[in-house]
């Protein structure tokens, strides 16, 4: 599978005083290994925790946080990578399971009116959580594999009949959040940013360890990095 980015270059021709239209340039992306952990209840790894939640609840959670994965892949990965229709996805998501959508959020809200009782802590409580599972995609580091899969799940989406968004979401949710923690491109070795650079090890600094004409004696030294 290949993700691809678009790069326009506009082009004169000089001979002829015109110009062609904008080239399309494609950069190649070979997606990481992905496991797709089909979820049964939400997972406190990355749900927030919701004390004697019923199961329509928990599963209202769920349907809850594949919107919110999905918003996340719109915001964050249209611009870079406009080809996985992220945005497009997302919308269709929205107008195609409107009423799904909008009965999880009303059983979310009724479980923190529920358990808090007090008005304003029940929209404190719903409000930190709308927070919490949004904040919770966000990723720097594996945007790559996030947004390709954000792709993938969106356009999976998109053949969901109506009413069977909850059984599609504990089916495709995991693989959104195992992207968060996969690697970059898997078609070439690249070091991540925090990795450490290779480096030769040194010989010695000794005055011993080297002529006057500066050369190192590996027979009274030792080999740069052996110790003796």
């Amino acid at each position: 599978m290949r993700v691809v980015r678009t790069a326009q270059f506009a082009v004169a021709l000089g001979v002829l005083g015109g110009r062609l239209p904008p080239l399309q340039a494609e950069v190649f992306y070979k997606p990481p290994a992905i496991p797709a952990p089909v979820l049964s209840a939400p997972d406190p790894a990355f749900d927030p925790v919701m004390p004697r939640a019923t199961p329509a609840e928990q599963k209202a959670l769920l349907v809850w946080s594949l919107r919110q994965a999905l918003l996340l892949g719109a915001l964050q990965c249209h611009s870079q990578y406009p080809t996985l229709l992220t945005t497009s996805n997302y919308n269709a998501l929205l107008s195609n399971h409107a009423a799904e959508l909008t009965g999880a959020f009303r059983t979310l809200s009724g479980y923190f009116t529920r358990t808090l009782r007090q008005p304003k802590a029940a929209q404190d409580a719903l409000d930190q959580f709308a927070t919490r599972t949004t904040s919770v995609y966000s990723t720097v580091q594996s945007q790559a594999a996030f947004c390709y899969m954000a792709g993938q799940v969106g356009r999976e989406s998109l053949a969901v009949p109506r009413g069977q968004l909850a059984g599609f979401a504990m089916t495709r949710l995991g693989a959104l959040r195992a992207s968060l923690k996969a690697g970059g491109e898997a078609q070439f070795d690249v070091l991540p940013p925090d990795a450490r650079l290779p480096m030769r090890p040194l010989p010695s600094m000794a005055a011993g360890c080297w002529s006057k004409k500066g050369v190192y004696n590996a027979r009274k030294c030792g080999e740069p990095g052996l110790a003796r």
